[in-house]
């Protein structure tokens, strides 16, 4: 896990008032998975679009992503139980890596 990217990414993307808690539950393996289980109403509703089902294909979704700007490159937040999880990865393998 990188400290300092998973903070840039809890204080650019999660709203203000629960990213301390976000914080330390990545920080701490029992509380990690709590995370990923949270409601999206704790997410900045600004930088969010809706993939269109199907949303299976890791290209398709790859294609929508650089529409909005990503890159080639993606870290991934995912769970403890996923062996991605803490990676920077090319943005095709994480994708395919979580679908």
């Amino acid at each position: 896990m990188n400290k300092q990217i998973e903070e840039t990414i809890v204080k650019s993307f999660f709203v203000k008032r629960i990213q301390q808690r976000v914080l330390f539950e990545l920080s701490s393996p029992q509380k990690r998975n709590d995370v990923f289980g949270r409601r999206n109403d704790f997410l900045r509703t600004e930088f969010m679009f809706e993939i269109p089902t199907p949303n299976s294909d890791p290209k398709e979704i790859e294609k929508l992503l650089k529409k909005q700007g990503a890159g080639n490159t993606c870290y991934v937040m995912t769970s403890l139980e996923s062996d991605i999880d803490g990676e920077e990865l090319p943005l095709t393998k994480a994708l395919e890596g979580l679908i």
